[in-house]
């Protein structure tokens, strides 16, 4: 069930970054889940949040005001034709 990877991830995302997971539902049904970590990661922590994000279907970073936030992305199920 895709719910059940959405949670799974953040929860993956929290401990990776040691920080708070937030999950959004999108308009057109997919899931987005954010997290802002708390200092600029060292290389270990790096690439245990990158090992965590590889696992959405989209994911990114955002630099803004010397903060670190990391985000994934899932899409809605698609119906079977």
């Amino acid at each position: 069930m895709r719910t059940t990877r959405v949670f799974e991830l953040a929860s993956d995302l929290a401990a990776a970054g040691g920080t708070e997971a937030r999950i959004q539902r999108l308009p057109g049904g997919g899931y987005r889940i954010e997290a802002t970590l708390p200092t600029g990661p060292d290389e270990h922590d790096h690439r245990a949040v990158l090992a965590v994000l590889a696992r959405a279907d989209r994911y990114g970073h955002r630099y803004a005001a010397r903060t670190h936030t990391v985000w994934a992305e899932f899409d809605p199920p698609q119906e079977p034709p």
